[in-house]
């Protein structure tokens, strides 16, 4: 994805941000006056940007995994993956694991994550 790209993404989502805010303000305006509207299209708008600025370094840092680069220093990275498993203590299947480790940084970061040829819970 360009910067091109990814910043007219980001645009679109402040706009969507500030049109979900607009209409807080008019619902709120209405109901309990201009004050209480303001107030509630400046909550609706920075919870709607916290939410989008999150989920944007979530789906950077996965495209980072995803491509075998550490999204601290950019250097590859080793990826280790366990199976799913029985285990026979407590009749079930455990979940998978895949870490994520850097060796320059330190950086780790591990999901419950399978793959294709981990057996069917």
């Amino acid at each position: 994805m360009t910067a091109l790209s990814r910043g007219f993404g980001f645009a679109i989502d402040v706009v969507t941000s500030g049109a979900w805010a607009l209409a807080a303000f008019f619902i709120g305006a209405r109901l309990f006056g201009f004050s209480a509207g303001l107030l509630l299209s400046l909550a609706v708008f920075i919870t709607s940007m916290t939410y989008v600025v999150i989920s944007r370094a979530q789906e950077q840092r996965a495209q980072q995994l995803a491509a075998g680069r550490c999204p601290r220093c950019h250097n590859a990275i080793t990826m280790e993956h366990v199976h799913r498993r029985w285990d026979p203590a407590a009749t079930s299947w455990l979940l998978p694991a895949t870490l994520w480790r850097c060796r320059d940084c330190g950086f780790e970061h591990s999901e419950a994550l399978g793959c294709e040829r981990c057996p069917a819970a």
